[in-house]
């Protein structure tokens, strides 16, 4: 029994250190995860940081259509609904329900665009990104370099993570920022990396504790890396759909 039990701890420490350190890099060298990228300096000193990457086999010039047009109410952000997403989007419903039919949006399920849409191409820095119903959690475009690097930044998706009477009481002294970066590296002719870059600060730090194993596994290991398998299907299917010329 004795046995049974240690080998029962060391299996589950041993896959909490794996979930762990996937919620920090899924897919990047080490050399992605050291190096500098455009954006890190919105949040400068963050607590923590995670870095995820995929490669598409399209150029950059092909791949930014599918980010600028990121957003709730927009093409959504690829991430095929799982049970998580749909608990998120259903626990910023409950938050927002009175902003959102004062808004006149009222409510989109939980679903991502499977083509190109014009009308959502015209991103610029300072626009608002809805990642939820309105009143509830949003991005700000802080940066923007066409057909290399998006970087949205927020100080509402960290708060979110608690009710209302908690994260509006000064007593508890919640806070929290993070900066979403995707830069797109060529590596060849049709060879892209998508890099996305967490950066965040939040607190205090219990909240912190108690928080941060719910944002690195759901958020960061599940929610990012199907975002990014989500982004590369969809550029790859698009990409083969075209017609050969020559």
């Amino acid at each position: 029994m004795g046995n049974k039990l240690c080998v029962g701890l060391v299996a589950a420490m041993a896959g909490g250190y794996l979930l762990r350190r996937q919620g920090l890099r899924w897919g990047a060298t080490d050399e992605e995860v050291h190096k500098p990228l455009p954006g890190d300096g919105v949040v400068p000193h963050p607590m923590w940081e995670t870095t995820h990457t995929v490669t598409i086999d399209a150029s950059a010039e092909e791949i930014w259509p599918w980010l600028v047009q990121m957003g709730h109410y927009r093409a959504g952000f690829y991430a095929d609904p799982s049970w998580w997403d749909k608990y998120s989007d259903k626990y910023l419903r409950s938050l927002s329900r009175k902003e959102a039919e004062e808004s006149g949006y009222g409510f989109r399920e939980v679903s991502s665009d499977e083509r190109i849409i014009p009308e959502f191409q015209h991103l610029k820095e300072g626009d608002t990104i809805l990642d939820g119903p309105p009143g509830s959690a949003f991005f700000t475009v802080r940066l923007m370099e066409p057909n290399r690097a998006l970087t949205l930044y927020s100080d509402s998706h960290l708060r979110f993570l608690v009710p209302r009477s908690i994260r509006e009481n000064p007593r508890y002294g919640i806070y929290g920022e993070f900066t979403w970066a995707f830069v797109l590296e060529e590596r060849g002719e049709k060879n892209t990396r998508l890099i996305v870059r967490t950066r965040a600060n939040q607190g205090p730090r219990l909240y912190r504790a108690i928080t941060m194993p719910f944002i690195l596994v759901g958020g960061e290991f599940f929610t990012t890396r199907k975002m990014l398998y989500g982004i590369k299907r969809r550029v790859e299917d698009t990409r083969a759909r075209e017609p050969v010329i020559g």
